[in-house]
């Protein structure tokens, strides 16, 4: 039983996360549903750059440019600060953006200012870090998009968008470790975070990515934790 203080999530909220999770899924088995989803797929890889960075500056380093490429991957340029936690802040930073999405979106009153938060985000990576049209561009679609939706949606509606956003950013942050893994398999793969990583502290990059995939699945359990809780009251 949970304390009756306990902030949980309303019956109304796990059944809106079900409906995200299976429309993410069922997405999956529809033709050309990558091509509705690929806006998406460049939110997260902003919300990667920009973990990248902004470790960056908090620990006492600097940002020098992101740049956004046209098949969802990218790159952010940095110098100073801790290097070790800059090459892991990607794919742990958005993990845990999704999984913060997911854990303040039961809140009903919390969807807006979390679309509008996101939305802010990517415009100011956009205003100030990207470096490259076509990332610019997008830069400025997925931020209009964002801040429209916190303006214009009712509250229920913009509960459903920030899960469904929160969903997407987790299975595409574990989608892309799993993808790390295969290619850290060896040190002469791609120049990848884990790659990075392992020059810094020489364990394998598989390793790292092997580690990130752990930590990524320990940070989505503690967001959903009080879903399963209310389940069980």
């Amino acid at each position: 039983m949970i304390p009756p203080t306990a902030p949980v999530p309303s019956s109304a909220s796990v059944k809106t996360l079900l409906l995200a999770s299976v429309v993410t899924v069922g997405l999956w088995f529809v033709p050309l549903a990558s091509l509705a989803l690929y806006p998406l797929r460049l939110f997260v890889t902003f919300i990667h750059e920009g973990s990248h960075a902004l470790t960056a500056i908090m620990t006492g380093g600097f940002a020098d440019k992101i740049v956004v490429l046209p098949d969802a991957s990218g790159y952010t340029l940095t110098g100073g600060g801790w290097g070790i936690l800059i090459a892991m802040a990607g794919y742990l930073g958005a993990a845990a953006y999704g999984a913060g999405m997911l854990a303040f979106a039961r809140r009903p009153a919390s969807a807006k200012m979390i679309l509008g938060l996101s939305g802010s985000i990517v415009a100011l990576l956009d205003l100030f870090l990207v470096r490259n049209g076509f990332g610019f561009g997008w830069g400025v679609v997925i931020a209009a998009g964002l801040l429209t939706a916190a303006l214009r949606l009712p509250a229920r509606a913009a509960e459903l968008t920030t899960m469904f956003l929160g969903v997407q950013c987790v299975v595409n942050a574990l989608f892309d470790l799993k993808t790390l893994v295969g290619l850290s398999a060896s040190y002469d793969g791609p120049v990848s975070d884990a790659v990075l990583m392992s020059r810094i502290i020489p364990l394998p990059p598989i390793v790292w990515a092997a580690l990130w995939s752990g930590l990524a699945l320990v940070i989505l359990g503690a967001a959903l934790r009080p879903y399963w809780q209310l389940r069980s009251v």
